[in-house]
């Protein structure tokens, strides 16, 4: 015979089960909006219809749309990341990144001067795992000096040109191609990475 306790206790655990479950669909619906559509264009209703519930849990759950587009970043495999990438490569990356994507929490974040503590250190270990740690690796392999402040700096430079170049602020650099932006920078990406 179950008694009442077990049947709420029951209740509990299903309900858990159906809040991970809801949690998990609306990563996998917001990844793949993101994704397809970027920050802006993608919708909370949109998420919320992708993943069959009601999108006032994205509130619930993330805090809001901004909080579950930096758990989705956070959640990506590590295709996204810079490991395996030398310097030139992880500066395309982020560049190209940047123009597919456009501006999002992330890219905010890291050129806002006011954040949350919480959302700092959800940057700050995005960043790292993505950018510098595979950097700071690299650097690190090849023996030079100071290799995670090098790492900061390539990450910087990039985060830099990219928030000039999507806003328009510096026309001449705005004009460039990603190919001439790419040789633009080079000397100042083996600047950092040499002795």
């Amino acid at each position: 015979m179950t008694s009442v306790a077990d049947k709420h206790s029951s209740a509990r655990l299903g309900r858990a089960r159906d809040a991970e479950a809801s949690r998990r669909a609306l990563l996998d619906a917001g990844r793949s909006l993101f994704e397809e559509r970027g920050y802006d264009r993608a919708t909370t209703r949109d998420i919320g219809e992708l993943a069959g519930v009601d999108p006032a849990l994205i509130a619930r759950y993330f805090g809001g749309k901004e909080g579950l587009y930096i758990a989705t970043i956070a959640e990506e495999p590590s295709g996204g990341s810079a490991d395996g990438l030398d310097p030139h490569g992880i500066i395309a990356m982020v560049l190209e990144r940047w123009e597919q994507r456009g501006h999002s929490p992330v890219s905010r974040a890291l050129a806002s001067p006011t954040l949350t503590e919480e959302v700092r250190e959800q940057i700050h270990t995005v960043t790292d795992r993505r950018l510098v740690d595979p950097l700071t690796a690299d650097l690190e392999a090849r023996g030079m000096p100071s290799p995670r402040l090098r790492a900061e700096l390539l990450v910087a430079l990039a985060v830099g040109v990219a928030v000039t170049r999507s806003n328009r602020t510096l026309t001449s650099l705005a004009s460039l191609s990603g190919a001439e932006l790419r040789d633009a920078l080079a000397p100042l990406v083996d600047a950092l990475q040499s002795r």
